[in-house]
């Protein structure tokens, strides 16, 4: 078939169409079909749009779920209390400084209590002087051993009044006379029980392990510039009474109203 033959074919079919669809739509009613088409394609991307933000937004969630969990503000240990420093037991007063030289000024006389001090450091020389004994409150006189072999208090030369305090091992002094008597024996102070009676201090012949025989001596304090001491045997003071003389007393509560001045007379004789 030619050329001309198919061109002849196509127009008489292109005839055909023509002759069964009709006449061209008009313009108003082309018109309204292209606006019902861009209302749908409007739809249609509006429907899309909302399927695309919704796949977005599960997306996002799903992500946040199987992501790592949101950091939180961290909660702190909670507040603690320290506790108040223990108290420091207390350890009672101070005991007094031990005598190591001169004079303490600003005190004076006896004191209540028991003394605290020591002759451990002994400006006093212990043991290689002698000593006259002299109560502090005493107006005149010096302690002496008296011939019927008590301790007491003379006014002039009589007994002897002359000491010599000899160190002891355990801490004590012997007190012992610095001249014989008119046999040529030396004696020892001796603390004597006489019952209901108060304890005094007697003569007897020197014996270092007899605790009766063991005075404590320790510093009280000064008066006129002076030391003074207080004299003790096993708890109980050497005291003076108005009515009895130089007793040995223990103190409890009361004060200690008697000490000592030690008044030195040279070097103690070689034994």
């Amino acid at each position: 078939m030619g050329s001309d033959d198919m061109l002849d074919d196509a127009l008489r079919g292109l005839a055909r169409h023509a002759g069964q669809t009709g006449r061209l739509a008009a313009v108003a009613e082309v018109r309204r079909r292209g606006d019902r088409r861009r209302r749908r394609r409007h739809v249609a991307t509006a429907a899309v749009g909302v399927v695309v933000l919704g796949a977005l937004g599960a997306g996002f969630a799903v992500a946040r779920l199987a992501g790592p969990p949101q950091a939180t503000v961290p909660v702190g240990p909670p507040a603690t209390t320290s506790a108040p420093p223990t108290a420091t037991p207390s350890t009672g007063p101070t005991p007094r400084t031990p005598a190591t030289g001169g004079p303490t000024p600003g005190t004076t006389g006896a004191t209540s209590g028991t003394p605290q001090g020591s002759v451990s450091a002994d400006p006093l020389r212990l043991g290689q002087r002698r000593f006259a004994l002299v109560r502090s409150t005493a107006a005149e006189g010096a302690v002496s051993l008296l011939d019927d072999g008590r301790l007491g208090e003379v006014d002039g030369d009589e007994g002897r009044s002359l000491f010599v305090f000899v160190p002891q091992g355990s801490g004590g002094y012997l007190v012992r006379t610095a001249e014989p008597d008119a046999d040529g024996d030396l004696a020892c102070w001796q603390v004597r029980s006489s019952g209901s009676d108060p304890l005094t201090v007697v003569a007897a012949p020197c014996a270092p392990s007899e605790p009766r025989q063991l005075f404590s001596i320790v510093v009280d304090g000064t008066d006129g510039g002076q030391r003074t001491y207080a004299i003790s045997n096993n708890s109980a003071y050497l005291q003076y009474s108005s009515r009895r003389g130089l007793i040995l007393e223990e103190l409890g509560d009361a004060p200690l109203t008697t000490v000592f001045r030690f008044v030195d007379n040279g070097p103690a004789p070689q034994r």
